[in-house]
């Protein structure tokens, strides 16, 4: 069971890594095209806008579900506190547990969206493909759609990715909860405990399916980072 954790951590750690050099590149494109700090981030933004309204969105739903007051709502970036801000949520101060429910909220909800546009979108099931006959079968999926279609499904997997990653400020509380969850995964993998082989098939399956998912969105950042790089 360790290694489909260790392929579930490298590719989030992976794809985080890609969407902020990604985001930093396009900024850089776009301050070189409009010599214009707040030209070049209102671009970003109008990129990203799909991405931006489901991570705000998740924070207030999931506050409304566990009953946290919410407040305004800011589809409006900015500079704060010396960070780049695409939008804004206010959510009032709760207990530790659903602050971390609160602040990992897009995460979840960034990574159901991507599994059901991989799943309804491009056809893919991710529960029977390997990395084996990824490429045949991702192939074949793109060949019969057609290129508009293409276009939206590769644009909305671009903007929720790259968006899907919460802020500093949102991970306030979630990093000791996290942390004890990764030592509980890696306790059960070592401590000679007996669980039913049908439970560890389907936890394993799971994390291989979606490790899968973020390794090919993986791939849509780093053509784009290529592209980027490219375009002088």
């Amino acid at each position: 069971m360790l290694l489909p954790i260790i392929l579930f951590i490298v590719s989030i750690f992976l794809l985080f890594i890609s969407s902020q050099a990604l985001i930093t590149r396009l900024i850089k494109k776009f301050y070189r095209l409009s010599h214009s700090h707040h030209t070049a981030v209102n671009l970003l933004f109008f990129l990203l806008l799909p991405g931006i309204f489901l991570h705000e969105f998740s924070h207030i739903l999931t506050a409304e579900l566990l009953q946290v007051r919410t407040g305004h709502l800011s589809l409006k970036p900015q500079f704060k506190d010396n960070q780049l801000k695409l939008g804004s949520a206010q959510i009032a101060q709760t207990d530790p547990i659903r602050l971390t429910l609160i602040g990992t909220a897009p995460f979840f909800t960034g990574t159901l969206t991507l599994w059901l546009l991989l799943k309804f979108g491009l056809n893919l099931n991710l529960s029977t493909i390997t990395f084996s006959n990824l490429i045949p079968q991702f192939t074949s999926s793109i060949q019969q759609l057609a290129p508009l279609t293409l276009l939206a499904i590769f644009y909305l997997l671009f903007a929720i990715a790259n968006t899907m990653f919460s802020s500093p400020t949102d991970l306030q509380a979630a990093g000791l909860p996290l942390i004890l969850l990764l030592i509980i995964l890696i306790t059960l993998n070592f401590a000679p405990l007996t669980l039913p082989i049908n439970a560890i098939n389907l936890f394993q399956n799971f994390l291989f399916s979606v490790s899968l998912l973020f390794f090919i969105t993986l791939s849509v950042n780093i053509i784009l980072l290529l592209l980027l790089k490219l375009i002088r």
